[in-house]
């Protein structure tokens, strides 16, 4: 049996792990998992979900090229565009990593119940840190040749392309700043798993800070607002914590998320609580978006996506941070309730793309360009384009799995051994 991708899923007690079974399903509600014959506690629909937060990430990615927030800035981007489209990829923008996050500390905690911090530190590199190491140079090597061939074998070239071609023939430009690329979630796991290391050893802050992050009042009201800050210190949309060092945004935006994952699963009954206020999560999360989206930009430069730090006080960016935090806490949350209702199954399908999306979330984004820059040549209907490149992009990414990942090494470092 394989680990989940990314943080296991299971749990099976053993001698070697934990002396006492109680100890690993002690939190577990019957809602919230199976037990199978053997023991193994299995949470389908937090693996579910978070195999859906990834793949996600292949359409959130396709319809950046048909944006027009993005025409400046993406590589692909298609000179049509869809509002349409636009709205809804921003829209999941706000709370799909977040709901990952949730998730990845969700499968944390769990792993430190079962193993102990030396196991779950060594399980988090083999499973991380390893694949970082592996897969960042490569996906950079082929960024670069695919801007190489599209230089040389593409027309029209995106905007983006044509500000690189500029940049190669005056060497004075500055460079961009070293990128960590859509791996960025990696790393910015590698850096909340160590503080979640430091912190299990403050016993009664732990539990107490667990206690406190799963109350509904902290998770409907005080959640947004101290997400609020760190949102307002990035543009509108915020980018991707990506670069090589900590981001301190990240850690009050993203790791407050993983924070809270860890706490539900001391708390597994905050998901039967939040029951309750489905609506109000769904209707509160669509009527905030409304006011984010009006108040996003025509279309982003570089300079647009800096950080707002150093610009003074905007009363108006403040409220839309806010908005942003509002949606990202509200549809993470609504996520949870509604995966449990209709993800806690066992499925043949939903098994082999949680199992297969942590190889095709790592080599999506080369695959996804080069199909883009090669549409960039047609004049396709927009929606045809779309579809062919996210659908043959998750397609190459599935096939990509069975040939090169599933029964190889890869597949063990990726998803441990079978």
């Amino acid at each position: 049996m394989s680990n989940a991708n990314i943080g296991e899923s299971f749990a099976r007690p053993n001698k070697n792990e934990n002396k006492n079974p109680q100890k690993v399903i002690e939190h577990v509600s019957s809602k919230d998992n199976n037990i199978d014959s053997v023991g193994v506690v299995r949470y389908h629909y937090m693996d579910n979900l978070r195999a859906i937060a990834m793949v996600a990430g292949v359409f959130f990615h396709a319809a950046l090229a048909y944006s027009p927030l993005m025409q400046n800035l993406w590589l692909s981007a298609d000179p049509q565009n869809s509002m349409s489209l636009d709205a809804v990829a921003w829209f999941s923008h706000l709370f799909r990593m977040p709901l990952f996050f949730l998730i990845s500390g969700f499968f944390a905690m769990m792993l430190i119940d079962k193993r102990g911090i030396g196991g779950f530190l060594k399980n988090r590199f083999l499973r991380i840190g390893l694949p970082f190491i592996v897969f960042l140079p490569l996906v950079i090597i082929s960024f670069i040749a695919l801007v190489g061939f599209a230089l040389a074998e593409i027309q029209p070239l995106s905007p983006m392309l044509q500000m690189i071609a500029a940049t190669q023939s005056n060497p004075d430009i500055p460079q961009p700043p070293f990128s960590t690329t859509h791996l960025w979630f990696l790393f910015n796991l590698l850096q909340f798993t160590i503080v979640l290391a430091l912190l299990q050893r403050f016993t009664v802050i732990r539990a107490k800070l667990y206690h406190l992050t799963t109350s509904i009042p902290f998770l409907l009201i005080v959640l947004p607002l101290i997400i609020t800050p760190s949102l307002y210190s990035q543009a509108l949309p915020h980018p991707a914590p990506e670069r090589i060092y900590p981001e301190i945004w990240s850690f009050g935006f993203y790791g407050l998320f993983f924070l809270v994952g860890v706490s539900i699963f001391k708390n597994q009954s905050v998901i039967d609580a939040l029951n309750r206020y489905i609506w109000l999560l769904f209707g509160g999360s669509l009527l905030a978006y409304r006011f984010v989206y009006l108040a996003f930009p025509e279309s982003l430069t570089i300079m647009d996506m800096l950080p707002k730090v150093d610009q003074g006080f905007s009363l108006n960016h403040f409220v839309i941070a806010f908005l942003e935090a509002l949606v990202a806490v509200y549809m993470t949350l609504f996520c949870l309730v509604v995966g449990r209702k209709l993800l806690n199954d066992k499925s043949k399908t939903m098994r082999l793309i949680s199992d297969s999306s942590y190889w095709i979330y790592i080599v999506h984004l080369p695959v996804l360009f080069y199909i883009q820059f090669l549409l960039l040549e047609t004049n396709w209907n927009i929606w045809v384009e779309f579809l062919i490149s996210s659908l043959g992009t998750l397609m190459i990414g599935l096939v990509s799995y069975f040939v090169l990942v599933k029964w190889t090494p890869i597949g063990w470092m990726l998803n441990g051994k079978k």
